[in-house]
C-alpha cells in the first residue's frame, strides 16, 4: 500500500540522492527543506519549514505516515544556529510527529557524534562517542 513519507532536508546532498529511490518504492513524498525546492517529479510535494519553528514544524508533519528526517545544519555554526536548527528542531519533529499521529520516524545522525576516530580505525557499538564539534 503506497504510504506518504516526509523527507527533511530534502534538499540535502542524502535527500537529493534518496528521493528517486523513496518515490519509487512509496509513491507520495512530502519534500522539505528551509529552501524551497522547485523541480518536483510526479509524486513529490514543497513544504517548507525551519525546523526551530514549532509551527511550521506541526504543519509539514501533517498527514504523513512516515518521516526521514535528515533536517538541519549540516556543519558546524555558532551555538544559537545548532542549538535551533539540529536540537531544538529534532524535539520539534519528535513532538509534532507525536501529536499528527506519525507512527514512524527514522532518525539520520551523523558521523560527527563518534567523530574523532582515525577514519582507517574500526570501531564499535560498544567504542565511546567523541564528538568532533557541537554540531
Amino acid at each position: 500500500m503506497p504510504r506518504t513519507i516526509l523527507l527533511t532536508g530534502a534538499n540535502g546532498q542524502v535527500g537529493r540522492m534518496l528521493r528517486p529511490l523513496l518515490l519509487q518504492h512509496y509513491g507520495t513524498l512530502v519534500l522539505s527543506d528551509r529552501d524551497e525546492i522547485v523541480e518536483l517529479a510526479d509524486g513529490e510535494s514543497f513544504r517548507a519549514a525551519q525546523l526551530g519553528d514549532a509551527d511550521a514544524v506541526s504543519e509539514i508533519c501533517a498527514g504523513v505516515d512516515a518521516i526521514i528526517h535528515l533536517g538541519g545544519q549540516p556543519f558546524e555554526a555558532s551555538w544559537d544556529i545548532v542549538n535551533e536548527s539540529n536540537i531544538q528542531g529534532c524535539y520539534n519533529l519528535f513532538e509534532a510527529a507525536r501529536h499528527q499521529g506519525v507512527k514512524r520516524v527514522v532518525f539520520a545522525s551523523s558521523n560527527h557524534a563518534i567523530g574523532m576516530y582515525s577514519r582507517h580505525r574500526r570501531i564499535g557499538a560498544d567504542s565511546k562517542v567523541r564528538p568532533d564539534s557541537r554540531y
